[in-house]
């Protein structure tokens, strides 16, 4: 019987320091949750916000939601939304993920996107390359337009001012009106010349080697022979040239050898 007695003592004790293993292991874990939890919800201080996208007149008015729930426009913006057959689709939709470069459907890149609706986002104007020297810059003549996929191109800063400033679950609201661009209006859009030495380069990019805001950038003067000289190209960037030598190759590289490289003109080889 004494044998029996200590076995079941032996049994209990077993038993109870398995349930405070248990019950330790449960609550530690339960205040690993409720750290996690606490962590996974940190109040967005930045004011709320609604973006409406007027895809006929290729604007955006961003209006400040209020505390008594009014709506207070604070921004617009020249956008360009899809072209014909890529219309970008009206809605109701939510901000979600937010990348600070994002490679495109054709290859190309959109800097400060942010998805609202699958597969349609805001972004930049489209670079060729992850760099903020590769700009496309005929497409960045074509904001106020329809002209991209099904996205909404906008400029660098406008494209960094919703990433910085509208957070996630933000709505948009994408529609249609071919009479009223918005409370404030539709902006002007900046065009880029052709023959600008600074053309792959977003105007309104805050980038320190932007050369829009230094007045400067890196010029690379072409030091090849003749036969590695592109005529053609150097006349078609510069009219006042093709209007004087035609596709003359040599007037064209003797112009270039003698006046052209010091006006920091533009020569690029095969």
């Amino acid at each position: 019987m004494k044998k029996l007695s200590s076995l079941i003592k032996g049994m209990v004790c077993f038993c109870l320091s398995i349930l405070l293993f248990w019950g330790t292991g449960n609550y530690a874990n339960a205040e690993t949750l409720s750290t996690a939890q606490t962590e996974n919800t940190e109040v967005d201080t930045r004011p709320d916000y609604v973006i409406y996208v007027n895809r006929a007149l290729n604007c955006i008015t961003v209006k400040q939601l209020d505390e008594d729930g009014t709506l207070t426009p604070v921004k617009s913006i020249v956008c360009s939304c899809g072209r014909e057959g890529s219309e970008t689709p009206e809605g109701t939709f939510q901000t979600s993920d937010y990348y600070e470069w994002r490679k495109m459907v054709d290859g190309t890149y959109g800097r400060y996107a942010v998805r609202f609706n699958r597969k349609i986002l805001f972004h930049s104007v489209p670079y060729i390359e992850e760099s903020p020297d590769t700009l496309e810059w005929e497409e960045y003549n074509k904001l106020g337009q329809n002209a991209s996929l099904g996205c909404v191109r906008i400029s660098v800063k406008d494209a960094k001012w919703i990433f910085d400033n509208c957070k996630p679950g933000t709505t948009v609201v994408v529609y249609s009106n071919t009479e009223e661009a918005g409370e404030l209006g539709k902006p002007e859009a900046i065009h880029i010349n052709e023959n600008s030495l600074y053309k792959e380069w977003d105007p309104t990019d805050s980038d320190i080697n932007n050369p829009w805001l230094t007045g400067q950038t890196v010029y690379h003067p072409f030091t090849g022979t003749i036969d590695e000289f592109n005529y053609e190209a150097y006349a078609d960037r510069y009219p006042d040239l093709k209007n004087a030598f035609g596709y003359d190759k040599d007037a064209l590289f003797q112009h270039y050898i003698t006046l052209g490289i010091n006006e920091r003109r533009i020569a690029v080889s095969y």
